[in-house]
């Protein structure tokens, strides 16, 4: 049988990207799986908000750290008083080796690992995704 998707025909419901291997949803799922957690949706605030385009990760980490001391969720003993900069490590850590490679991953940022150094240009998809989770998150 033909394959009717190599001369312009097929399944009209087919997302207009293709999927590299790398998540069954393609780069949209990327972004989601990525955005999912509070702490890079944090770091994806912060990129948005600041007017450099190359930040370092001690300042994500910080304000990472900032946000969380914030929030309600008091789940780990470490965020506040003198185990505080224990905590800022253990961020720091959490972003090097997981949120800051997803959001490499997801094309969202370019984080280099050696330096330490996250770049951010600005991404509508970005923009958008994390209205949508905020307007979940206060309904």
């Amino acid at each position: 049988m033909p394959d009717d998707t190599s001369n312009g025909g097929g399944d009209d419901r087919t997302p207009p990207f293709s999927s590299d291997g790398s998540g069954e949803d393609g780069p949209i799922g990327e972004l989601f799986e990525a955005l999912a957690d509070p702490r890079s949706r944090y770091v994806l605030s912060y990129l948005e908000s600041i007017s450099v385009d190359v930040v370092e990760l001690a300042d994500v980490a910080d304000h990472v750290v900032e946000c969380e001391t914030a929030a309600p969720d008091q789940s780990d003993p470490d965020r506040s008083g003198p185990d505080s900069e224990r905590h800022r490590q253990r961020v720091a850590v959490s972003l090097h080796h997981n949120h800051l490679p997803k959001l490499d991953d997801a094309a969202v940022i370019d984080y280099d690992p050696r330096t330490k150094a996250v770049r951010y240009w600005g991404d509508d998809r970005v923009a958008s995704c994390l209205d949508l989770f905020e307007s979940v998150e206060n309904a």
